[in-house]
């Protein structure tokens, strides 16, 4: 049995795969592939990620860190033998896994942006994660796809202020949660981790969308791991824009933060809002010269591990998002009445 063990990272298209592979489960079963689940969140494998972090909170002492855990009943031993035992009864050669949080910042996310943790204690967290999962899963192949440091934090950034990791949490400034993060970003460290474990069965992609087959991480992730070609995938049923994880526009953004809105409705309504007045062109929220010093701190880690098949680092000046105007206020809180 082969087994492709997608492990992430955040924002990297994660989303649109994973709901991809799952509206499809059958006709890829057609094909001798398995993506099926035996946990709540069906479209991932976030019941298996979840139940491993558990284990690992247990086992350094430190469950109190997320206490959302501790009623978690599943157990990641008997989680791997029911997709292991569902695949082989449906004749399947290859099972595909898949949780972003896999790789190295599932503590960070779960427990949220104020939580007191160590970085001995994010180490040990994800060591025990890749010793677990290859007990699990000895034969595995592991995948990966990563953004450029700056693009990742800004871009997680996005998806904390959509819905903060914490359901009591409001969306803070950019600066504050930089200040806070404690986000893995030396690619290199954690790519060694892997090859300990999986040794020559890992594969750490660039994500950078211009560079995949097609340009989208549906058709580059099924190529490269399965036997599907571009013409097989083209006839599986595509998923919808609603499918896909929206990041909120800077307009919607600014005006949750202006307003320091977390609440369900208003969190989904805003993400309606970005899908159908989405931003004509990327923001950041880096000035150009801590851009700048962030990606010279890493790039020796990220030419260690991808060499020529690098990040582009060229295209750095990223503009500015100038301010919240208020006619944009006042359209914003026009559409949100409607919709109220």
């Amino acid at each position: 049995m082969r087994i492709i063990l997608h492990i992430g990272n955040y924002k990297t298209g994660t989303s649109a795969l994973q709901n991809f592979l799952f509206i499809n489960r059958q006709r890829l079963e057609r094909y001798g592939i398995y993506y099926g689940n035996t946990c709540k969140v069906a479209n991932n494998h976030a019941g298996l990620a979840l139940s491993i972090l558990k284990e690992a909170l247990e086992e350094y002492n430190i469950l109190d860190l997320c206490s959302d855990l501790k009623d978690l009943e599943e157990d990641p031993s008997a989680i791997a033998l029911k997709i292991r035992f569902i695949a082989e009864a449906r004749n399947a050669d290859t099972i595909i896994i898949s949780h972003e949080g896999f790789f190295a910042d599932l503590l960070q996310v779960s427990t949220g942006l104020n939580s007191n943790f160590t970085r001995k204690d994010i180490s040990n967290v994800n060591e025990y994660i890749c010793k677990k999962l290859k007990e699990l899963f000895p034969e595995a192949e592991i995948v990966c796809y990563l953004r450029r440091q700056d693009l990742y934090i800004e871009s997680m950034y996005m998806e904390y202020c959509k819905v903060p990791w914490r359901v009591w949490e409001f969306p803070v400034k950019f600066e504050e949660f930089n200040k806070k993060q404690k986000l893995c970003l030396n690619y290199f460290n954690e790519y060694l981790r892997w090859k300990r474990y999986f040794d020559k069965k890992v594969s750490f992609k660039v994500y950078e969308k211009e560079s995949f087959l097609n340009k989208d991480i549906i058709y580059d992730f099924l190529c490269y791991c399965t036997k599907l070609k571009v013409d097989d995938i083209c006839q599986f049923e595509q998923i919808k824009i609603s499918e896909r994880n929206i990041s909120l526009s800077r307009d919607a953004l600014e005006h949750k933060l202006l307003n320091k809105i977390n609440e369900p409705l208003l969190n989904y309504l805003y993400k309606v809002y970005s899908e159908q007045y989405p931003d004509t062109k990327r923001y950041g929220f880096m000035q150009q010269s801590e851009r700048t010093i962030l990606l010279e701190k890493y790039k020796e880690s990220n030419n260690k591990l991808f060499g020529e098949r690098n990040f582009d680092y060229e295209q750095q000046n990223i503009e500015i998002y100038p301010k919240l105007s208020n006619d944009k206020i006042k359209k914003i809180e026009q559409w949100v009445k409607q919709k109220t």
